[in-house]
C-alpha cells in the first residue's frame, strides 16, 4: 500500500454497521446507536465495514444525544484485513466520561477493512440494561496543532497551510533584517513519514524560503536533523517534495534562516500549502521472504532496542546509562541517587545524615531531636522531662498533674479522690452517692431500695406499685385484671363489658346486635328499623315510601256537579274514541321506568303481561314523535323485540338516511357499549360492504390473532414470521424472508376467527381485552409499516422487503426474490427508521 496523506483530516464512511441495536446511519456515516434493552449485562459487539482496506490513526466517539449517560465505561476497539482474525488495538476499562461529549484516541498509521467496537451494556434504564453511543468516525487525523514564529496578516495565517486553497497560504512577519522564522506541527502520534510537500505561491515573485533546514521528533523533547536546503530557488505555482526512508515522527520543524527580500529591501517568506505522507506501521504490511533490518545501536540520539537517556534525564521512555551521575556516591556537595543534606540543612529534597547534631542526645541547653524544657517549663516546642514535678504523684496539699480534692471537698479544678466519703456504700441513716430510702418513704432526694414493698408483686390483697382489683371490683385505685368477667367476649347469655340483647329484644341496659332483625332493610312486607305502607295505604306505624303517587299527585279536587259512573263499572260500557292531550314530561333519556308525569296514559302490569298491546287488521301500532317515532327500553332484556311468522322479524327503512344503525354514540347521553351489531346465522349482504372509519388514517386490512413467542417486545407496524414452533410468530431480523406471515395492527376492517372469549356472549362493560400473549396480525390490506433506509430512500410505489433491522421492512433491490416482497410502499421516507403506509402483498 502506497503512502497516504496524514497532514489533512479524512473521515471514512462506512460500507456497513450492523450490531444488536438501532442507531441513524446517513451516507455510510454513524450518528447514533443505542444497543437492544437486555435484562442482564452483557458483551455487545457493532461490527463496522469498509468497502475497501483503509489507512487510518484516529478514532473518535461522541455521546448519544437522548442518552448521555448510557455511555460504556468498558470497552475495546479491534481491526481485521478479512473478518475472520481479530486484533485488539484499544481497551478503556472504567473509562471515566464525565464532562466529556467528544472522546478521541490517536494512534500509529494502521491498515483495516473490518473495526469492531465492543463493549459492556451496563447501564440500567426502565426497559433494561442499555449502551449508548453518539457519533462513531473512523479518521485520519491530520496536523492536531500548528505553530510558528509569527503571521503577517489576517489573510496570511498558519491554519491556511492545510485548508487545501492556493490563493492564501502562511507568511512570516515583515522583518528589516534577517532573522530565523520555523514552522512546527504536531501530528497528535508517532507515524511512519516517508515524505514532505511544500507548495510554492503562484505569483511574479513566489518569496519561497531560499534557506530552510528539517528536523524531527517523537517527543518534543530530543530532535533530529532530517534535511536542509541552501541558496534554494522555487518557480511560482509549484509542487516540491522531500522523500526519505520512513522515519517515526510525531513532531516536525521547518526551520527559515533564509529568507527572499522583497523589492523593498525587506525579508519575507511564504509557503501556499503543505502535505506530509506516510505509511502505514511496518508490521502489518512487512515482507517476511526479505531479510529483517539490524536492529541499529541504541544512543541517547537515536532508538535501537531502547532509547538511552542523557545524563540526568528523567523522561519516560528511557533507560537510565550507567555513567549516569544520579547513580554514583552521594555526598553534601554532589547529588547521587539522593542528595545529603548538611549538618542542620532542612531545605526540601534532602536526606538528613547520620552526624546531624539534630540527631544528638537532647539536653535543656542544646536541642538534639527535641529541646527539653526545664522542671515546669512550659515553652512551645519543648518536651516534658520524666523528673519534672508537674508528673509526680498528686496529694492534698501539693499538685501533680492534677490536683487532689480534700474529703468532701467540692471546689473547682480538684479531682475526688477513691476514699471520700461520697463514694462510700449509701445506708438510710449515712448518705453516699445518694441516701437511700426507709421503706414506704417518699421524701424527695431519697432512692427507693429494691426491697421496698412498692416494688414487689401487687395481687388482689396486697399491694405493690398499685393493688389488683378482685373479679367484677369497682373499688376506686385498683387495677382490673386480664382475667376479670367483665373483659371477656360478649354473649346472650353472659355479659362481657357489655350485654347483647337478643333479637327484637327492648331491655333497658343491654345492646343490639349487628344481626337484629330491626336494623334489616325496610320492605311493604317485612319491618326493618320502619315498617313501610304500600303505595296508597293509610296505616298507622308505617312509613310512607318516596315513590308513594300521593307524593307526586297534584291534581286539584272538582265540584261533584257531574254525573259518575258507578265505582265497579264494565270498561265495555265506555263507547267511542278516547284522546288525552296534555303538555308534560320532557325528552327521557334514562334506562328505567318513565315516571308517572312522563306521557299522558301509562299502563302498569305488576305480572308478565303486557302494559300496553294493540290489535289490528293493519298497523298493530304506531308511534310518531318529532325526534323517535317508537322507544324501547329495558334494563336486563332487548329494547325492542320483533318477530315474524313467515314474514321478517323487523324491516327498517329511510328516506334519505341509513335504514338501520346500531351502536356508536346517542344524543341523549344513554350509555353506549362499545359493541355495535351481531349476526347470528348467515347473513346476505346485497349491496357493497365499506369498512374502516370514513376519513380516518389510511388502514384498513384484513387481520387475524396470532399467538407470539414469549419475552418478544412488540409495537404496531412490526413485521412477523413463522417460527419452528406451530401456530407461533416472532419478529423478523433477516433480509429478505420468505416467511413473512403478516404485520401487527391496532385495529382491522375485518378480523378473522377471533379468539375464544374475545367477544362477550352476556352482558359486559369492560370491553374488548386483547388475549395474553397473542398480537393482531394483518396479512392483507392497507397498514402502517416500519421502515429502515438501511436499502436506500423510499418513495410511493416501492416493493418493500424484511430488513436486518429487527421488525422492519426497506427497500427491495433487484436481486430479490419475488417471493419475498410483502408489501408495496405508498409513502416517503429519507433516513433512520420510520412509519409508512403500505399496501400488503405477501404470497
Amino acid at each position: 500500500m502506497k503512502p497516504i496523506r496524514i497532514s489533512h483530516p479524512q473521515i471514512y464512511a462506512f460500507q456497513d454497521f450492523t450490531g444488536p441495536g438501532a442507531g441513524e446511519i446517513e451516507d455510510g456515516k454513524v450518528r447514533s446507536w443505542l444497543s437492544e434493552p437486555s435484562e442482564v449485562p452483557g458483551l455487545v459487539a457493532c461490527l463496522g465495514t469498509f468497502a475497501e482496506e483503509i489507512c487510518f490513526n484516529q478514532i473518535v466517539l461522541e455521546k448519544h444525544p437522548e442518552h448521555p449517560g448510557a455511555f460504556p465505561d468498558n470497552f475495546r476497539f479491534e481491526i481485521s484485513h478479512d473478518g475472520q482474525i481479530w486484533e485488539p488495538i484499544l481497551r478503556e476499562s472504567d473509562f471515566r466520561h464525565e464532562g466529556k461529549q467528544v472522546m478521541t484516541w490517536n494512534f500509529p498509521l494502521i491498515t483495516a477493512r473490518y473495526i469492531k467496537f465492543l463493549f459492556i451494556r451496563d447501564n440500567k434504564q426502565e426497559d433494561g440494561y442499555v449502551s449508548a453511543f453518539g457519533g462513531f468516525k473512523v479518521m485520519v487525523s491530520g496536523i492536531v496543532d500548528i505553530q510558528v514564529s509569527g503571521e503577517l496578516d489576517r489573510l496570511w495565517v498558519k491554519e491556511n497551510l492545510v485548508d487545501q486553497r492556493n490563493d492564501y497560504g502562511w507568511s512570516s512577519p515583515l522583518r528589516s533584517r534577517q532573522e530565523e522564522e520555523f514552522i512546527r506541527l504536531d501530528l497528535g502520534s508517532v507515524n511512519r513519514v516517508s515524505e514532505i510537500r511544500l507548495l510554492s505561491r503562484a505569483g511574479e515573485d513566489p518569496l519561497f524560503p531560499e534557506g530552510f533546514h528539517i528536523s524531527y521528533s517523537e517527543d518534543n523533547i530530543s530532535w533530529h536533523h532530517l534535511m536542509e536546503e541552501s541558496g534554494f530557488l522555487a518557480e511560482p505555482g509549484q509542487w516540491y517534495r522531500w522523500r526519505f526512508l520512513p522515519l517515526n515522527i510525531r513532531y516536525i520543524q521547518i526551520t527559515i534562516f533564509e529568507s527572499p527580500r522583497t523589492r523593498e529591501g525587506k525579508y519575507l517568506s511564504q509557503i501556499i500549502e503543505l502535505e506530509l505522507f506516510a505509511s502505514a506501521d511496518p508490521v502489518e504490511k512487512q515482507d517476511r521472504t526479505l531479510p529483517a533490518e539490524p536492529i541499529p545501536h541504541a544512543s541517547v540520539l537515536r532508538s535501537g532496542i531502547v532509547r538511552l537517556a542523557l545524563d540526568g534525564e528523567a523522561r519516560d521512555g528511557v533507560v537510565v546509562q550507567g555513567s549516569d551521575r544520579r547513580l554514583r556516591d552521594a555526598t553534601a556537595d554532589f547529588k547521587g541517587i539522593v542528595e545529603l543534606a548538611s549538618d542542620g540543612e532542612d531545605r526540601e529534597g534532602v536526606v538528613v545524615q547520620g552526624s546531624d547534631r539534630r540527631l544528638r542526645p537532647a539536653s535543656e541547653d542544646l536541642a538534639g531531636i527535641v529541646r527539653l524544657a526545664r522542671n515546669g517549663e512550659e515553652r512551645a516546642l519543648h518536651a516534658v522531662q520524666a523528673n519534672d514535678d508537674r508528673l509526680k504523684f498528686a496529694n492534698t496539699e501539693r499538685a501533680g498533674l492534677v490536683e487532689l480534692a480534700d474529703d468532701g471537698e467540692d471546689r473547682a479544678g480538684v479531682v475526688v479522690q477513691g476514699s471520700d466519703s461520697r463514694l462510700k456504700y449509701a445506708t438510710e441513716k449515712e448518705s453516699g452517692i445518694v441516701r437511700l430510702a426507709p421503706s414506704g418513704s417518699s421524701k424527695p432526694s431519697e432512692a427507693v431500695q429494691g426491697n421496698d414493698p412498692r416494688l414487689r408483686d401487687a395481687t388482689t390483697e396486697t399491694r405493690g406499685i398499685m393493688r389488683f382489683a378482685r373479679a367484677g371490683e369497682a373499688e376506686p385505685e385498683t387495677a382490673v385484671q386480664g382475667s376479670d368477667p367483665r373483659l371477656r367476649l360478649s354473649t346472650e347469655e353472659a355479659p362481657g363489658i357489655v350485654e347483647l340483647a337478643s333479637d327484637g329484644e327492648s331491655r333497658k341496659g343491654v345492646a343490639v346486635q349487628g344481626s337484629d332483625s330491626r336494623l334489616k332493610s325496610a320492605t311493604a312486607e317485612d319491618a326493618g328499623i320502619v315498617k313501610l305502607a304500600p303505595e296508597g295505604a293509610v296505616l298507622s306505624g308505617h312509613v310512607v315510601q318516596s315513590s308513594d303517587p300521593r307524593l307526586s299527585d297534584a291534581r286539584k279536587p272538582l265540584p261533584h256537579s257531574h254525573d259518575y259512573a258507578p265505582l265497579e263499572h264494565d270498561y265495555s260500557s265506555h263507547t267511542g274514541t278516547i284522546r288525552i292531550e296534555s303538555e308534560m314530561g320532557e325528552s327521557y333519556g334514562s334506562i328505567s321506568p318513565p315516571p308517572v308525569g312522563h306521557a299522558p296514559i301509562q299502563g302498569v302490569n305488576k305480572s308478565e303481561g303486557a302494559g300496553l298491546t294493540g290489535r289490528s287488521e293493519g298497523d298493530g301500532i304506531i308511534g310518531y314523535g318529532d325526534k323517535t317515532g317508537l322507544m324501547g327500553l329495558s334494563r336486563s332484556g332487548e329494547g325492542v323485540r320483533g318477530a315474524g311468522g313467515s314474514g321478517p322479524g323487523g324491516r327498517f327503512i329511510s328516506e334519505s338516511f341509513y335504514s338501520l344503525i346500531a351502536g356508536g354514540h346517542d344524543d341523549r347521553g344513554l350509555p353506549v357499549s362499545d359493541l355495535g351489531l351481531w349476526v347470528r346465522g348467515l347473513s346476505r349482504f346485497s349491496g357493497t360492504i365499506f369498512a374502516g372509519k370514513s376519513g380516518g388514517e389510511l388502514q384498513a386490512p384484513v387481520a387475524a390473532f396470532f399467538s407470539i413467542r414469549q419475552n418478544e417486545v412488540l409495537a404496531s407496524g412490526d413485521l412477523l414470521v413463522a417460527t419452528e414452533e406451530e401456530g407461533v410468530l416472532a419478529r423478523c431480523s433477516q433480509r429478505g424472508s420468505q416467511k413473512i406471515v403478516g404485520v401487527i395492527v391496532d385495529k382491522a376492517a375485518l378480523v378473522l376467527n377471533p379468539p375464544v372469549d374475545y367477544l362477550p356472549e352476556h352482558h359486559n362493560r369492560s370491553g374488548l381485552q386483547k388475549p395474553e400473549g397473542m398480537e393482531l396480525v394483518a396479512f392483507f390490506g392497507l397498514v402502517r409499516l416500519r421502515v429502515s433506509a438501511e436499502g436506500g430512500r423510499i418513495a410511493p410505489g416501492d416493493f418493500l422487503v424484511s430488513s436486518f433491522q429487527p421488525g422492519c421492512c426497506e427497500k427491495a433491490k433487484e436481486k430479490d426474490a419475488p417471493l419475498s416482497i410483502v408489501a408495496k410502499s405508498l409513502g416517503h421516507h429519507e433516513k433512520g427508521e420510520g412509519v409508512v403506509p403500505a399496501l400488503l402483498t405477501i404470497r
